[in-house]
């Protein structure tokens, strides 16, 4: 993958500037292909074709662009418009070998830096209103829970499966869009915190995200965000990874941009830290995701200047991990708080 970096004209979701830097155009079947990726095959081309007329709805059209802010340095997709219930029911939480009943399923770094923090912050969580938005299978709910009191907790997810998970284990949860929230009176400054894990990537309508954060917190209260690193994103795609695609996720967020975000709507950034990742990470990471695309497509005969040229690639890819893998850490954490 190499980048295009001719003009684009398309409005930039956090600072406004249109004057912008195509990177690449992603097709609605390619999109859908990778989306489906991980999914049993006994179910991918059925649903593969589901999620190609999913996306070719939310796009209008059959082709999307992935396009770099030349003033603030985010990159994101052109149309700007996220995927719905529809497309991530088609995509996510459909494999039926999830053990949905095992607790915890998955305790990510970002979950446990949130847990900390509101640890040290709240000695006592019991009257604390915490409000999780997509919250995938309930992971960090349910481990927030040994702090803060499951029915002060409430999850919102799409997906109708991790929905019913999370009610089974006894904490509150619907599938309605977050924002509808601030249009009813009884979640009006009712929460203490707000979490999103990678999340705030697949979200259109950014001036409408923020203002209904700002309505539903208490004066003080705390806003946690995790989302995918940049800089991880780019070294991915530019060694021969996964595309970073759209209508799933819509834009890459960077330091400057949690800045811009936190000065525009009025939060203050207490705290931005990246996920710590060793040289090997980076490789298991770029490695795993590279064969993941590898898969969409027939496999090549790996003669002897193939196997050379692979051998060299990876040798490639040690050095710069080992020079940049400080910075490629996978998740970028976020802390606000409300003035």
């Amino acid at each position: 993958m190499t980048y295009s970096y001719s003009k684009h004209t398309a409005t930039c979701p956090i600072c406004g500037n249109s004057d912008n830097k195509l990177l690449y155009k992603i097709s609605s079947d390619e999109a859908a292909a990778q989306c489906m990726v991980v999914q049993p095959a006994w179910r991918k081309a059925d649903a593969q074709v589901k999620a190609a007329k999913s996306i070719e709805r939310l796009w209008g059209g059959k082709t999307a662009s992935v396009v770099g802010c030349t003033k603030c340095g985010v990159v994101f997709a052109d149309p700007f418009v996220s995927g719905d219930a529809e497309f991530y029911n088609v995509v996510t939480h459909s494999d039926n070998s999830v053990d949905y009943n095992k607790i915890p399923l998955n305790w990510k770094w970002e979950f446990d830096k949130t847990f900390n923090t509101l640890s040290s912050l709240y000695k006592n969580g019991q009257n604390i209103q915490l409000l999780e938005i997509g919250a995938s299978i309930g992971d960090f709910a349910i481990g927030a829970s040994k702090l803060i009191p499951k029915e002060n907790i409430l999850c919102l997810e799409y997906s109708e499966k991790a929905v019913e998970r999370i009610k089974n284990v006894g904490i509150k949860a619907m599938s309605d869009d977050f924002r509808e929230l601030k249009d009813r009176p009884e979640h009006i400054a009712k929460y203490d915190v707000i979490c999103l894990f990678q999340v705030l990537e697949h979200l259109d309508r950014m001036d409408d995200t923020f203002e209904t954060f700002n309505k539903l917190i208490k004066p003080g209260g705390h806003l946690f965000i995790g989302v995918p690193n940049d800089k991880n994103i780019k070294f991915n795609e530019l060694n021969g990874g996964l595309l970073d695609i759209p209508p799933n996720h819509l834009i890459r967020f960077n330091k400057h941009s949690f800045k811009l975000l936190g000065q525009k709507y009025n939060w203050q950034l207490k705290e931005l830290c990246v996920q710590p990742y060793t040289p090997l990470d980076v490789m298991k990471t770029v490695m795993y995701s590279q064969s993941l695309k590898r898969s969409q497509y027939p496999p090549v005969e790996r003669r002897m200047l193939y196997r050379t040229r692979e051998y060299l690639q990876i040798k490639k890819l040690r050095l710069r991990s080992f020079l940049l893998h400080k910075q490629l850490g996978e998740c970028t954490w976020v802390h606000y708080q409300k003035p």
